[in-house]
């Protein structure tokens, strides 16, 4: 099996079931569109281990960790459908796990603490019309604090490849995508999405872990 195929197989079946997701919840199927959306982080889940298996897991870059969050948010996908928060819980577990690798594989310098602050900025800007909603309800403040964890890890994910090597490319586009969907998802909480606006989340959602999949094939 080499990368090309398993692509050609992969992608058309992530699109099948995120498209089938989208349109069962419009059909008011829910909890059975569970399946066609843990299909396609099933097809993830099998691309990094197929990876791993296929590549190698070098000591140093700790792949594991990568497939661990993975399969975490695998659980948390069919979670979110049944139990909200408890998926919440389980999807913020897998993020921990994301932000942990990176943590360890980065060569921090002054530059991601300059980006990570620039990225918070733009973040907060994005949501500075629901920040005001903070006035009657302080605790909305809180949420702030989450686009400053998400643009954290992608500060010190864009700045890998620079630092470690083009092999990090793929976890450099991961980390954006993912940090863009949960970005859009946030805005969600305040505002009922279009279903253009499920399909664009949803879409950079599988795109950037599936990224994270294919670092795992370098």
């Amino acid at each position: 099996m080499n990368l090309g195929l398993w692509c050609m197989i992969c992608i058309p079946v992530m699109l099948v079931g995120m498209c089938l997701h989208i349109e069962m919840k419009g059909w008011g199927k829910k909890p059975w569109n569970i399946i066609p959306k843990c299909l396609s982080t099933w097809m993830v889940v099998c691309s990094s281990i197929l990876g791993i298996r296929l590549a190698g897991n070098h000591p140093d870059m700790a792949k594991g960790w990568i497939v661990a969050a993975l399969v975490l948010f695998l659980l948390a996908d069919a979670l979110l459908e049944v139990r909200f928060f408890l998926g919440m819980a389980v999807f913020g577990a897998g993020h921990g796990v994301l932000i942990y690798w990176f943590l360890r594989n980065a060569d921090l310098s002054w530059k991601n603490l300059v980006l990570w602050f620039v990225l918070w900025g733009a973040a907060i800007g994005l949501f500075r019309k629901e920040a005001q909603l903070a006035k009657k309800n302080p605790k909305l403040y809180v949420m702030m604090l989450y686009p400053g964890v998400l643009m954290g890890m992608t500060s010190i994910a864009v700045l890998m490849p620079f630092q470690k090597g083009k092999e990090y490319l793929f976890a450099a586009a991961g980390a954006v995508l993912f940090s863009i969907s949960d970005m859009m998802v946030g805005k969600s909480f305040f505002h009922t999405p279009s279903k253009a606006a499920d399909y664009l989340a949803l879409t950079l959602y599988y795109s950037g872990i599936f990224c994270f999949s294919l670092f795992l094939w370098m």
